[in-house]
């Protein structure tokens, strides 16, 4: 297997209650590498390119208030199988279906706010680092 880059981003309902540290050391603990990372107030533009694939959904100006409404830890992260395995570590959407000791399960206070996003696939993956980070973050 060769290492994969993929986005990991805090949300402001974690960022809002500290957890950033707790998060990034979870993670951190499953294997990740931090290769870059940047704290941020996320553009309302910024969430509009971000996620695209949901315009005309009937969440998506929810969706956009939620994520400009704090700040966000935006985090670049490399291991072997890193988007698979990241979405493992997270748990599912809802927290209440999430598998234990997962990232949601641990601290995410509903389906809205559910703390953290990661990348859903390699296609996904490489367009959010180049979106939040540029293409040098893609080469490893």
């Amino acid at each position: 297997m060769s290492l994969e880059r993929t986005l990991f981003i805090v949300k402001p309902d974690a960022t809002e209650r500290n957890l950033v540290g707790k998060i990034l050391a979870h993670v951190e603990d499953k294997g990740f590498r931090l290769v870059e990372a940047r704290y941020t107030r996320l553009t309302r533009e910024q969430c509009q390119e971000f996620y695209a694939e949901h315009v005309g959904k009937p969440f998506f100006n929810e969706l956009v208030d939620f994520m400009t409404s704090a700040p966000v830890m935006l985090c670049c992260l490399e291991r072997e199988n890193a988007v698979a395995f990241l979405r493992e570590t997270i748990g599912a959407t809802d927290p209440a279906q999430a598998a234990e000791g997962t990232v949601r399960k641990l601290f995410a206070k509903s389906k809205g706010a559910n703390s953290v996003h990661a990348s859903d696939s390699l296609p996904s993956a490489e367009r959010e680092v180049k979106l939040f980070f540029g293409v040098a973050a893609l080469s490893h």
